[in-house]
């Protein structure tokens, strides 16, 4: 009895315990791994569905290389719905359950007075869940959520998120910014002129004393405004279009640009203040880089399952043929 409540044996006990729980655990993590070859039969239907819906989103058939792509995505998700199933994810989730029997009692009008669990049972029995694309997506996405949890040791330490912040640096720094002025010249009012004009009025601002503001008077109305403050770059691109903001972000503080083209017409610039974009402190930037480094893991651990199923996964595919995609 002494030998029983000493110390030194419920330490070595509660050592052989948390050892029992990590070989578990790890022995878990490999049953994919242990257990028999799969095979996957992909149909004919199947794979025209598949360029069917490429060729609706992008209004062409899929090329080789993305074909393959689907297919590699269509074995994946399979390989995901098999492994869901198999681990009782329909079971624990009541709402695929609720859609399957209201898919039974649509099917056989008779059938709402009968026990819910006899209706979702004889809706597996018919394969309704494999053919119900919203219970293939629920159970996929269970499964990928599943397998790429991470455990308390896989989270980001601080010291990994401080080590990620000194390489991120300079990604993470604010983008500069402009205060400017311009003077518009609209390309619908001015046709083939707008050009010319904002050339011959920049060579008289050049050697004139006017402000900015006596300039904007000279030229035509602007919706969205002849002063911009603060604006970076990419700012002034989603407004005035995409080599509008490289132009301006190209010229010098405090004098008139060349005419610079934008989707309504030409403009004269005019810069009068540059903020410098900061880089900010390691607590402020810290949450970002931390769900940044997550969502790397998370993507790494599943394509890391990913990998070890298809090792095991036999695919066959019913014509061969039918992998061209002409």
């Amino acid at each position: 009895m002494k030998f029983i409540r000493s110390p030194l044996v419920h330490f070595l006990l509660f050592g052989l315990l948390i050892f029992t729980m990590q070989l578990w655990r790890s022995l878990d993590r490999e049953k994919l791994a242990q257990t028999p070859s799969l095979s996957i039969r992909i149909e004919i239907e199947k794979l025209e569905e598949l360029k069917a819906t490429f060729e609706k989103q992008t209004g062409r058939r899929p090329n080789s290389k993305e074909f393959e792509f689907m297919l590699s995505a269509e074995i994946d998700d399979e390989i995901l719905v098999r492994e869901a199933l198999a681990r009782g994810f329909l079971e624990q989730d009541g709402g695929i359950q609720a859609r399957l029997i209201q898919k039974m009692i649509f099917l056989e009008s008779e059938s709402s007075m009968e026990d819910a669990k006899a209706l979702l049972a004889r809706a597996i029995s018919l394969n309704l869940h494999r053919d119900d694309i919203v219970v293939r997506r629920i159970l996929i996405q269970k499964m990928r959520l599943h397998v790429s949890k991470l455990s308390p040791t896989e989270s980001p330490s601080h010291e990994e998120v401080a080590a990620a912040y000194q390489l991120q640096r300079d990604r993470l720094r604010k983008p500069d910014r402009r205060n400017l002025s311009h003077v518009f010249f609209s390309g619908d009012r001015r046709k083939d002129h707008a050009v010319r004009d904002a050339g011959e009025l920049r060579a008289v601002l050049l050697k004139s004393k006017l402000s900015p503001s006596q300039a904007i008077a000279l030229g035509d109305p602007f919706p969205l405004g002849h002063q911009l403050r603060a604006r970076s770059e990419l700012d002034l691109q989603r407004s005035f279009g995409e080599r509008f903001g490289q132009d301006v972000f190209s010229d010098p503080i405090e004098r008139w640009s060349h005419p610079i083209a934008s989707a309504y017409g030409q403009h004269l610039v005019w810069t009068s203040r540059i903020q410098i974009g900061q880089i900010p402190p390691l607590e402020a930037a810290a949450e970002k880089i931390r769900n940044e480094l997550i969502r790397e893991r998370k993507t790494r651990k599943l394509e890391s399952y990913l990998r070890r199923a298809r090792s095991r996964v036999q695919v066959e595919i019913e014509s061969n043929q039918e992998q061209s995609p002409s």
